[in-house]
């Protein structure tokens, strides 16, 4: 299989360096998911490389795609000439870091990513999961270096109702004391009004908790059909539920329309009769194959300073996302879930009211643009930061938990 990028014009003047002829050893910063198909990519090139640099300490050391694992002190000290490529996704600061211990020769992965040969492809990832990576990097890249506020990804939050109850569910869903499905009148009002005045997103997200568990979902996969704003559309759902007769209807005449299935083996427990459904009404799907989830945020107070929370904020929403729930927008899903709740002390710097349609326009591109002007939320007070943050805290896939957890009190 070989894959092609379906917007190489937006990247069409950047540079295209040969990586065959950098000079000093390349080495890859980034030991991760998009570091693992780069390394593939560099395979299939011919391309050489020395190591791995990676800011997590518990990969020091180890060895990834048979080359070994580096900290930045060790890239300073073996290799103070290298030619580093970011195989990563928060470029902006990590390309900031690197400068400032003296690399010059800096590159990103756009030109490595326009055409991929998957041919001899070994790396742990499916490889529809591996493009989804590739494409939500190279937006992320795009967007921080042009600025623009562009929003690549609508993920809707519609229900929070969920068959599963994960220990370290990334939108806390065994905190949840009241789950509901939120009305799809509300959900595509808001949806509208956000392409309304954004023009366009790459893809709109249906999620949850598990989404097939709102009533309504068919029509509200209707109601995107002559949507011309939306690339793509899919649904991210946990392998449990098999979708009924209409939902499966909606989604085969929606030809932009994709299925995410997380795999959490034995907890996944209908993946088989899902698959089956979905190629017997042949629509296209993904498996999400986890080797590990990334620990979820920490929520107390943190006496982070100024400058702290500007940093943090920046990174948790470097992918340039926006979250859309309960008629309220959010930059960062974290905020979204514990927001909702009322974990976070209510503050309006923390989401934009999808219902005040006064300025609309103008306060969403200002909303949308926070993360290049430093304007935090006035969550990140008392969140640790997602796994963004705390590069790959890892923890195993999908512990169950019976318990209905907590939020400390925040005043």
């Amino acid at each position: 299989m070989v894959y092609h990028y379906p917007h190489p014009e937006w990247f069409r003047d950047w540079d295209r360096p040969d990586f065959r002829h950098v000079k000093g050893p390349l080495i890859l910063w980034g030991a991760g998911k998009i570091g693992g198909v780069a390394a593939h990519c560099l395979k299939r090139q011919g391309v050489e490389y020395a190591a791995f640099c990676d800011i997590a300490s518990d990969k020091w050391g180890t060895r990834f795609c048979e080359h070994p694992v580096i900290s930045p002190q060790e890239l300073t000290e073996r290799y103070p000439g290298a030619a580093v490529l970011i195989t990563a996704v928060f470029y902006d600061s990590i390309y900031d870091m690197l400068r400032s211990r003296g690399f010059r020769e800096i590159y990103d992965c756009a030109s490595l990513f326009m055409e991929i040969d998957f041919s001899g492809y070994d790396f742990w990832m499916e490889e529809s999961y591996a493009i989804r990576n590739v494409e939500q990097c190279l937006a992320a890249l795009l967007e921080e270096k042009t600025r623009s506020g562009w929003v690549d990804q609508i993920f809707l939050n519609i229900t929070t109702h969920c068959s599963l109850r994960c220990r370290e569910c990334s939108l806390f869903i065994p905190y949840v004391t009241d789950p509901m499905d939120f009305p799809a009148e509300e959900i595509m009002e808001d949806l509208n009004t956000v392409l309304t005045n954004m023009g366009y997103t790459r893809i709109v997200n249906f999620y949850g908790g598990e989404p097939l568990l709102h009533p309504d979902l068919a029509n509200m996969i209707r109601g995107l059909r002559r949507d011309s704003r939306v690339d793509r559309i899919s649904i991210i759902t946990n392998g449990t539920i098999v979708p009924n007769e209409d939902v499966l209807r909606a989604m085969a005449e929606e030809e932009r329309f994709m299925v995410r299935i997380s795999d959490y083996g034995e907890i996944s427990r209908n993946l088989p009769q899902l698959v089956d459904a979905l190629q017997r009404y042949k629509i296209p799907y993904e498996i999400a194959n986890y080797a590990y989830w990334d620990r979820h945020s920490g929520i107390g107070a943190t006496n982070d300073s100024e400058k702290e929370l500007a940093a943090k904020f920046r990174l948790c929403t470097s992918c340039n996302i926006l979250f859309l729930i309960n008629r309220r927008g959010y930059l960062c899903s974290t905020a979204s879930a514990v927001c909702n709740m009322g974990g976070f002390p209510e503050h309006p710097s923390n989401y934009i009211d999808l219902t005040d349609k006064t300025d609309f326009s103008e306060r969403l591109s200002r909303f949308l643009k926070r993360r290049h002007t430093g304007e935090y939320l006035d969550a990140c007070r008392y969140c640790s930061g997602n796994h963004c943050v705390q590069f790959e805290q890892k923890v195993p896939v999908a512990v169950q938990t019976k318990e209905l957890l907590t939020f400390p009190k925040l005043t």
